[in-house]
């Protein structure tokens, strides 16, 4: 039943996909005047099975959809960029079963007022959390796997309002510095408990200073790199920081295919004294929607 399901999901995606590749772009062509569109969606998946295989292997499958869309309108005043990366994803692996290899709902809007070439003050807004459930694996005495629910759609949720000043010399490099009032939200699950009252808390704000440094690089349509480091420190001290580190390497094999290479790194004292890292590698099929 699960492969059947599988296949659908691939045969669903494939199908949408087909008027995109036919067409160049599923909405080419109609952006109003003064607006860039750089928008993505993807499908990757793979899929092992063995039976009675003597070489040693486990049977498994991962599969993965994301959307990530880089709008932006120009006028001489100002410019708007909206940022949208959405990402879900399950791994299903024979004797652990189904657990999640990725999970994102994550928008920015940035508005910058044009004060020079260079420089631009900026205001925005960000909103961060994940589509399901996430879960905490352990065993119990006897070998039994434990399975507790750790977060949720909304818990958390980080609501971020920023104001500063940019310096974008160019399309590839931008750097942001500026204020920030990060709002945690948690009804379940504490990431909202602030350890200096120990109550449970719903909501949490941190005033802080913000720092984005971005920088994307593309090769005649046949390989792209971006680059993303986010830092935020609230004005408790600087042991209070917060950090984000996301790479992403894609190239395209053959039209509609697109092989990913990525590495991200992450720093959150609420949820770990240590560094979080990820590295991906990822294969599928990948249709421009502009």
């Amino acid at each position: 039943m699960k492969i059947k399901s599988l296949l659908l999901a691939c045969a669903t995606a494939c199908a949408i996909a087909t008027p995109a590749m036919a067409e160049g772009g599923m909405f080419e062509g109609v952006l109003p005047e003064g607006w860039t569109a750089d928008v993505v969606a993807a499908v990757k998946w793979n899929y092992y099975n063995f039976s009675n295989w003597q070489q040693d292997g486990t049977s498994n499958y991962t599969w993965l959809v994301t959307y990530d869309a880089d709008v932006q309108g120009k006028w001489k005043v100002a410019n708007w960029r909206n940022l949208v990366n959405l990402a879900l994803g399950k791994t299903w692996t024979d004797g652990l079963g189904q657990r999640k290899s990725a999970d994102k709902i994550f928008w920015e809007s940035m508005l910058d007022f044009n004060l020079s070439e260079v420089l631009k003050p900026y205001i925005g807004n960000r909103f961060e959390t994940q589509f399901l459930a996430g879960y905490s694996y352990s065993e119990d005495e006897e070998g039994n796997e434990v399975k507790k629910a750790v977060s949720s759609f909304m818990d958390p949720a980080y609501e971020t309002q920023v104001a500063g000043l940019a310096y974008i010399p160019n399309e590839m490099f931008s750097q942001r510095l500026g204020f920030a009032n990060r709002m945690t939200i948690s009804h379940g699950y504490g990431f909202a408990d602030d350890p200096d009252t120990e109550k449970f808390e719903k909501f949490k704000d941190e005033p802080g200073l913000e720092s984005i440094t971005e920088f994307k690089y593309t090769y005649k349509n046949i390989a792209s790199f971006k680059s993303r480091l986010w830092a935020f420190v609230n004005f408790k001290g600087v042991d209070e920081i917060d950090g984000k580190w996301e790479n992403l390497l894609a190239v395209t094999l053959v039209p509609y295919i697109e092989f990913q290479v990525g590495f991200d790194m992450a720093y959150d004292k609420d949820l770990s004294l240590d560094a979080q890292y990820k590295t991906m590698v990822l294969f599928g099929i990948t249709w421009r929607w502009f």
